[in-house]
């Protein structure tokens, strides 16, 4: 898995909307739980397996998201890695906004990441060490007003303006969990009938296209959310590492509440 982990791997130049988009409070549950599998696209072999879940609270008239997970490479022997995540998150009438996320390794690779946001100054505090190597990295992420981080973003996106339809697109930017900011554009590519481990469900479809030089050799990367509300997220397409690697889907397997997903 390496330092580009699972979730870097979703981030997951064109015309027309050159401002900022604005995504709407997605409704969430107070508990939420969902188990993924990260796949190869054609083979379908797994390469990693991750569960979930999720608490809202209240404090200090504030409504929080507490997210932790645990994942595995799918691989047992000397070169099983195990790891844990925790993040989170605020809900705001800005949106969702993770206050922090973090990760642990342990097992083949022992390595930890911590990403603390200030939404108020537009700066994220990054950090990651990797235990067997000795390396660290330590430095200060800048970014712009309207950005996403992506240890949030499948949840984020539930706000998006699906109701605008087909060929509609903002600008922003996404935080991603190795360290850095990615430029581009999330662009709404219509809805679309997907065979899924609830059956086959009416989805909307969405791109995430980079911008800049990495735009032109990124490999093509979509997301697909329920077209019911709340528009539970689905299923990404992408590529775990390099755009000469395999392409990967990573899948929901098991979700709760289940009545939230509907054909």
């Amino acid at each position: 898995m390496g330092k580009k982990l699972l979730l870097a791997a979703i981030w997951l130049s064109i015309f027309a909307f050159t401002s900022f988009g604005q995504l709407a409070i997605p409704e969430i549950a107070e508990h939420e739980s969902g188990i993924q599998k990260i796949q190869l696209a054609e083979s379908e072999k797994t390469l990693y397996n991750f569960q979930w879940h999720a608490e809202k609270f209240t404090k200090d008239n504030k409504t929080f998201i507490k997210f932790e997970g645990r994942g595995d490479n799918a691989t047992e022997g000397k070169g099983r890695i195990d790891w844990t995540e925790e993040s989170l998150i605020e809900v705001t009438p800005s949106g969702v906004r993770s206050i922090y996320w973090k990760k642990k390794s342990t097992g083949a690779e022992q390595m930890t990441w911590l990403l603390q946001y200030d939404w108020e100054n537009l700066k994220a505090h990054y950090s990651w060490s990797d235990a067997l190597s000795g390396k660290k990295e330590d430095k200060i992420l800048n970014f712009e007003k309207g950005a996403i981080a992506g240890d949030s973003l499948n949840l984020a996106l539930r706000g998006f303006p699906f109701e605008k339809g087909k060929g509609y697109k903002f600008k922003t930017q996404i935080i991603l969990s190795d360290g850095t900011v990615l430029d581009g554009y999330i662009i709404h590519r219509g809805s679309e009938k997907l065979k899924t481990a609830f059956g086959e469900l009416d989805t909307y479809k969405l791109e995430l296209k980079p911008t800049g030089a990495i735009g032109v050799v990124a490999p093509k990367m979509y997301i697909w959310f329920t077209k019911s509300v709340p528009h539970v997220w689905l299923r990404f397409d992408g590529k775990e590492e390099g755009p000469f690697e395999p392409r990967t889907k990573n899948v929901l397997l098991q979700y709760s509440p289940s009545e939230w997903i509907r054909p």
